[in-house]
């Protein structure tokens, strides 16, 4: 099986080396300093234990000369994705099935017919959903905690879950399962990926949001007592969309608030990209399930209460 992976981030990263260490090469597409450093070095996992591995896969910029794969990994963050359709299209033959291990609400969401057109959070100009048939698409929701160092060095904190289900038509996901399990992930073909999108969602919108709203990291936020209340009424109004929309997420208000007193479980808060300048994710964490409440005719009091707090305080 031809396997390629777009993004040698934190999560394509780990996916390449966990396949190229268990014998199923997979080639890793990066470009500039990443792509000369992973040829000059490797790339190097440092796991749980803290024992680093180097292994070294195909790493190229040139998707053309790899030509149609059997199954592409695109990992690439969402603000970043129509940047890499360029490299993402050779890639495709007529029988290639996509694998997006993205974050927050993906592009394909509305892919099953339920919802009007494409999210313009994510997808603003269709583009997305114009170039990528979405019967050829398996969803991918990856629960891992893994931190990039380096372009060539991965920290992998724990974590191996990752569900896999199609977006549209029939075909199941068991092979797929296979392959990435042979890697050594919990991998399982889910009957509901979109339970699967909400679930996953639950942590990164609330910590977010409320990182935005009082200006404290998602770590201060899990430790402060006087702040779980309103994170809870955030949960209860996302795990509401999520039923309305059919697809209820499986966690609850406790398990979020959990499994963020584990460093290295929760992403840092918007608020610190934002601050650093980085490319935040607020489209996909954000925007697009508020996109998707308004379309539902949903009302969330708690979220709408705290994104007015925020703006106010931009404005000022």
């Amino acid at each position: 099986m031809k396997v390629a992976v777009i993004g040698a981030g934190a999560v394509g990263g780990l996916i390449a080396a966990r396949l190229t260490a268990a014998g199923l090469p997979a080639a890793l597409v990066a470009r500039r300093r990443t792509l000369d450093t992973l040829r000059r070095d490797g790339l190097t996992v440092e796991g749980p234990s803290g024992r680093p591995v180097t292994v070294r896969p195909e790493v190229t910029d040139d998707t053309l000369a790899l030509g149609p794969q059997d199954v592409v990994v695109l990992a690439v963050p969402a603000p970043l994705l129509t940047d890499v359709l360029d490299l993402l299209l050779p890639l495709l033959g007529p029988k290639t099935r996509l694998v997006p291990v993205v974050g927050g609400i993906p592009w394909w969401y509305p892919a099953d017919g339920s919802l009007d057109g494409p999210l313009k959070a994510v997808d603003p100009k269709g583009l997305l959903s114009d170039a990528i048939p979405a019967d050829r698409i398996v969803g991918a929701v990856a629960r891992v905690a893994v931190e990039r160092r380096s372009p060539g060095y991965l920290r992998h904190l724990g974590g191996l879950r990752l569900a896999l289900g199609p977006v549209a038509g029939n075909e199941g996901a068991k092979d797929l399962a296979a392959l990435f399990g042979a890697g050594g992930f919990n991998a399982l073909a889910v009957p509901d990926i979109r339970a699967e999108v909400w679930t996953a969602l639950l942590a990164p919108f609330a910590f977010g949001l409320l990182g935005l709203a009082t200006g404290k990291t998602a770590q201060e936020i899990a430790h402060d007592d006087a702040l779980q209340p309103t994170f809870a009424a955030v949960v209860e109004d996302v795990l509401a969309l999520s039923v309305a929309l059919g697809h209820p997420a499986t966690a609850k208000v406790e398990d979020v608030w959990t499994m963020a007193q584990h460093p290295g479980r929760i992403r840092p808060a918007l608020r610190a990209d934002v601050a650093a300048g980085r490319r935040a994710e607020i489209e996909a964490v954000l925007d697009a399930p508020l996109e998707l409440a308004k379309r539902a005719g949903l009302s969330l009091p708690t979220v709408t209460g705290l994104l007015s707090a925020v703006r106010a305080e931009t404005q000022h």
